[in-house]
């Protein structure tokens, strides 16, 4: 029988793999120093002290097969940021520390330690996350992928913690989180605690960062837009109905469309009232099925900017990303609607 590939389990051969990939266990997860001692040399050291993406201390410690310190090392760690609190920044002025900003303890493990990391994660410490690492391979390079246990404190239901976002930032987050979940029902958004990841059928429409407590965002071709306020989220909400109408092929099955189904109706007041439209879709329904059901008239679509051409004939009848939001706007208005504050 064929094994596929085992990461080591010795602490001298598995850090330096674990220290080199920090970015891959957390985005933003920097290494500032290793063997950091907390318990006045009884219990061993601390694999490494790191800063995350709002710059947090993270304490993070390997679990090996056979240290039976470990749930003692792990509490040790825990009463350490307890009790240094914001002098740690001050301590490490290089480490770069925000003070303020809660510190966490990660513990690593390896697949052949499922038992020692459910025993960590049952302890219930406030701050303490433990993530296994499974190997594989894939195209002859070992690689590994990050799997979180659910922790009792801040986590989500399956794990993965939930995405930090500071308070004031949270109309701009809610925003595009309404924007993504309307654009349609296949959009999933995941990822870790300082990155969410916007992707249709898997297919990334856009990622969404915390870069020093503000939110960034990043489209589908890596280009950064800073997200300040509604105005920005709102624009980076296009950005994304962009990326999905090019992605999903919306433009070609608008243009596809047969001269019944492009039938258009005289007024579009009325078109607006007998589809009940107030600025906000009904419930459940997704930009996908709001474009389904446009039937601009050459007249309509001439007004909105495009070609009176492009919205009667299939020659001529291609229909652009750009498209697909003017249409959707006039549809629905302003989607979703701007809030205050």
């Amino acid at each position: 029988m064929i094994r596929g590939p085992v990461l080591p389990q010795q602490r001298e051969t598995l850090w330096p793999l674990v220290a080199g990939r920090l970015d891959v266990i957390e985005r933003g997860l920097v290494l500032v120093f290793e063997g950091l001692d907390c318990a006045g040399g009884q219990l061993g050291l601390v694999d490494g002290l790191a800063r995350d993406a709002g710059g947090a201390p993270v304490l993070v410690l390997l679990a090996i097969d056979g240290d039976a310190l470990l749930s003692a090392r792990v509490l040790a760690a825990v009463e350490f940021l307890d009790r240094l609190g914001d002098s740690l920044a001050n301590a490490l002025p290089e480490a770069g520390l925000c003070p303020g900003s809660p510190g966490r303890v990660v513990v690593v493990g390896t697949d052949v330690l499922g038992a020692t990391l459910e025993r960590i994660r049952r302890l219930g410490l406030k701050g303490v996350q433990v993530c296994r690492l499974e190997p594989f391979r894939i195209a002859g390079t070992e690689r590994f992928a990050v799997c979180w246990l659910a922790d009792a404190h801040g986590g989500s239901a399956d794990g993965r913690p939930e995405f930090c976002v500071p308070a004031d930032q949270q109309p701009v987050w809610r925003l595009l989180q309404e924007v993504s979940s309307r654009i349609d029902p296949a959009v999933r958004v995941d990822g870790d605690r300082y990155l969410r990841r916007i992707s249709w059928r898997g297919r990334t429409l856009g990622e969404i960062r915390l870069v020093d407590g503000c939110l960034v965002g990043a489209d589908e071709d890596g280009a950064s837009h800073a997200l300040i306020s509604v105005r920005h989220a709102h624009a980076f909400g296009d950005r994304l109905l962009r990326a999905f109408a090019r992605q999903s092929g919306l433009a070609i099955e608008h243009a596809a469309m047969t001269d019944a189904e492009r039938a258009p109706v005289r007024d579009p007041a009325t078109r607006l009232a007998a589809g009940s439209r107030s600025g906000t879709p009904r419930g459940g329904e997704s930009l996908r099925s709001t474009l389904a059901a446009a039937q601009l008239s050459p007249e309509e679509y001439s007004a909105l900017g495009g070609l009176a051409s492009a919205a009667g004939g299939e020659a001529e009848g291609a229909v652009t990303a750009d498209d697909v939001v003017r249409i959707v706007a006039a549809q629905e208005g302003s989607w979703p609607a701007e809030r205050s504050g």
